[in-house]
């Protein structure tokens, strides 16, 4: 006994199904299922039965995230044995298998609701019915559904082994009997073949007699005999008419008869007609497949539209590459961009780059833009090497920035370097060969490794010149070339590599190397120290408007411990240590503590400005313990070795104030009063007043020498405004006088001197050169006491 008919039970009756072993039963919400379920929970295409054994169901989700219960189980699949309950939304539906003697009704078209919301129907106008097959199930091979592979039956796998236009004659001949119910079907299929021929006849005729001179009009009546005889072409050309009238499925009706006799034309033409109707599936697949074998280029073209298409649930297999690759093969030029991108994302096939790339160089050659627009990333990314070696030749490194993304990888002899040590680099090459002419040559290569980042190894010639010797050669640059977030490429690693052709006038004047970047000229004594000079020169380039002393004290020290025995590095010394002196000054702080450690090494070799840096490092605490005593020492020393007037200023001050050593303001005049007295420089008139004053308290004669001293710098320097003001104020002998000093105070408080705020709210509170105002006195008592004092200025920012 044979169990052939599927029965599903519900509370509002028994439907029946025809179901052969090996048959699979789309179920869901839309209208081609073969059982539609209609609810909020239920998907268009929920779920798909395949009928394994002779009592054994395999059910599978037929897209992610679809959900359904067997007998109180819920999955995305499972394998069951009849009978069994099915629920969707919490309506349950028995099902069960029984024989072929069992009576099938008629298709029933309505659809009952119940309770639930949820309704089933058989029988519906669905992509089977549109085959003209009856309402019994197709037995079919696996398919892929909802991402799970199911595997063929034994019996399906017999019924469709053979991929050939047999197949569809083959399904039918197998299709179970109808119920006698059904044997009006061929007449009413009868009925609509000489409707739908009679339509496109007339449609056909009115064509041709747009297309003909016909004589006046005159009344035609079209008549179809019921004994003439429909030819294939006429089908078709009907067909292809029924199509343009927006009337596809109508189309395949009529179609599929012509092309189950394996009519090549036919099955092309049924193929683009589900296509058109939406009625995307194997069916389409397989019916272009035939055409496209038995001989239609158009057919191929198509194929390949289907194979490829967004929907196809098999669009990445195997097989699906397969096809595509006859399809390039035969000539069909259109397969080779989804042929390149099956290469590149290895869908189907293991990932080649290569492969995909020679695929979208065809298709790019067939016209294809979004091939153009995959190549054009390997060119933009060569165009980039070359343009980082012609950069080679600028004067500026300042090019660098546009080609190269630091720290990412190995950059010639660096690894992960940040960018500025990438820039000295550069640097060294143009101030090394002052000449160079640099040259990309032919014989690029390309390695893909996405359309993102790409290996390129570019040639090139080279030629520099430094003096009288010349180089010459070439060289290959090996780079990685990355596409960054803003669509722009850039390079994010280096190395090359050279082969010295021609060195002149000697070999012996060269250190050949085998990079381009260690190709240097081996000097004479005389030329290292040049060279040693000229690198401390580069170094110093704009020392003035930067905060980054670390490469001119690289150069500096390079030069002393390579040269011990000259001192042609000492002026460049002093001037380094100067600016960092005047950028401790202004700053009031040590940018970088490890610049303490080459100052002392440059003081300890005889350079009298580091030795003052040093001291003033020492004096405020930056970079090293704070330790006054040993400051003024070195104050000392500078001025002893060098006699220098700002290292006397400096050891003169420390002797005043006492800093680290007992005051000795005596020993401090005598090195100062002499000769800056009548200085111009602010820092020393200043200091001279102050000794000065000392002096005239014993002295009131000399109290006009410290206002001549300090009223020379006056107007540079307001702290020395303030205490000639004072000066007047106090020892003036007249009202003008007084007056006079008044208003230098007032002046030097509005400067900021904090000093002179104080002395002036004294003046207002007694009426001191002024009239009493204790409003205005308690006002520069509180800007007094919140204004910071300004910083020292270096003894080197002023000029006499």
């Amino acid at each position: 006994m044979s169990l052939t008919v599927l029965t599903l039970r519900t509370h509002d009756g028994e439907h029946q199904l025809a179901c052969l072993p090996g048959a699979s039963l789309d179920v869901g919400s839309g209208p081609e299922c073969e059982i539609v379920l209609e609810g909020v929970d239920v998907l268009p295409r929920h779920c798909v039965l395949l009928r394994t054994g002779e009592q054994r169901f395999q059910i599978t989700a037929a897209v992610v995230g679809a959900r359904f219960a067997v007998n109180g189980v819920t999955a995305g699949e499972l394998e069951v044995m009849v009978p069994f309950a099915f629920d969707i939304g919490g309506d349950v539906i028995e099902f069960d298998l029984v024989d072929d003697d069992a009576e099938v009704p008629p298709p029933d078209t309505t659809t009952t609701e119940h309770d639930a919301g949820t309704a089933i129907t058989t029988a519906r106008d669905n992509r089977r019915n549109y085959l003209l097959r009856p309402t019994g199930m197709k037995p079919r091979a696996g398919g892929r559904v909802g991402e799970v592979m199911l595997e063929p039956s034994p019996a399906a796998a017999a019924t469709v082994a053979s991929p050939s236009p047999a197949r569809l004659q083959h399904v039918a001949a197998t299709a179970p009997s109808q119920p006698e119910e059904e044997v009006s079907t061929p007449l009413m299929l009868t009925i609509v073949l000489v409707c739908g021929v009679m339509i496109a006849t007339i449609l056909y005729w009115q064509r041709h007699l747009e297309q003909v001179a016909l004589p006046p009009p005159l009344e035609v009546q079209t008549v179809v005999p019921r004994d003439t005889e429909i030819t294939s072409e006429a089908m078709l050309r009907a067909c292809v008419d029924l199509r343009l009238m927006g009337t596809p499925m109508l189309a395949a009706h009529l179609l599929m008869p012509l092309a189950e006799t394996g009519d090549v034309g036919a099955m092309h033409v049924l193929a683009s007609a589900l296509h058109e109707a939406g009625q995307y599936g194997e069916e389409v697949v397989f019916l272009l497949e035939q055409a496209a074998e038995g001989g239609s280029r158009e057919a191929w073209r198509e194929l390949v539209r289907e194979v490829d298409h967004e929907e196809n649930p098999a669009r990445y297999v195997a097989s699906s590459f397969v096809l595509l690759r006859r399809a390039a093969t035969l000539g069909e030029t259109s397969a080779w961009m989804p042929l390149g991108e099956r290469h590149e994302y290895g869908n189907g096939i293991p990932q080649d780059m290569q492969r995909a790339l020679a695929a979208y160089e065809k298709a790019h050659a067939a016209g294809d833009a979004r091939a153009a627009a995959k190549l054009s990333a390997r060119q933009a990314a060569l165009d980039r090497a070359a343009a980082f070696i012609r950069s080679w030749n600028e004067v500026s490194v300042a090019a660098l920035l546009d080609h190269v993304v630091a720290e990412q990888g190995r950059f010639f002899m660096l690894d992960h370097p940040p960018m500025d040590a990438l820039l000295r680099l550069e640097d060294e090459l143009r101030a090394r060969w002052p000449l160079r002419r640099i040259s990309v040559a032919a014989g690029a290569k390309v390695k893909v490794e996405d359309f993102d980042h790409i290996q390129i190894t570019q040639p090139f010639q080279f030629e520099v010149q430094r003096g009288e010797r010349i180089a010459r050669g070439l060289g290959v640059l090996v780079c990685a070339v990355q596409r960054d977030t803003a669509d722009q490429w850039r390079i994010t690693a280096a190395g090359e590599t050279i082969e010295v052709n021609e060195l002149l006038p000697a070999r012996e004047r060269f250190v050949v190397a085998g990079s381009l970047r260690e190709l240097k000229p081996a000097f004479t004594p005389a030329e290292q120290i040049e060279e040693s000079r000229l690198e401390i020169v580069r170094a110093l380039r704009g020392i003035e408007d930067t905060q980054d002393f670390k490469a001119p004290l690289t150069a500096l020290m390079n030069a002393v411990f390579e040269f011990p025995q000259e001192a042609f590095w000492r002026p460049f010394a002093d001037t380094l240590c100067d600016r960092m002196a005047r950028q401790l000054f202004a700053e009031g702080q040590w940018l970088d503590a490890g610049w303490a450690e080459p100052v002392h090494q440059l003081a300890e070799r005889g350079s009298v400005s580091a030795m003052l840096l040093e001291g003033h490092l020492l004096a405020a605490g930056y970079g090293c313990a704070r330790d006054e005593k040993r400051s003024t020492a070195l104050y000392q020393k500078a001025f002893e070795q060098g006699q220098r007037r700002d290292a006397r200023f400096y050891y003169a001050e420390a002797l005043f104030q006492g800093r680290g050593v007992p005051q000795d303001s005596d020993k401090a005049g005598a090195l100062v009063l002499a000769l800056m007295s009548r200085s111009k420089h602010p820092l020393e008139a200043y200091l001279a007043a102050h000794l000065l004053w000392r002096k005239a308290e014993i002295d009131p004669a000399l109290w006009q020498d410290v206002y001549n001293t300090l009223s020379r710098v006056a107007d540079q320097h307001p702290p020395a405004k303030n205490l000639a003001g004072m000066v007047l104020l106090n020892h003036g002998q007249t009202t003008k006088e007084r007056k006079t000093g008044f208003a230098a105070i007032k002046a030097a408080a509005e400067a900021g001197v904090v000093e002179a705020m104080k002395t002036l709210a004294h003046c207002y509170q007694e009426g001191i050169g002024c009239e009493k105002d204790f409003l205005i006195a308690t006002t520069w008592k509180q800007k007094a006491a919140i204004t910071t004092p300004p910083r020292r200025k270096h003894y080197t920012e002023f000029g006499e």
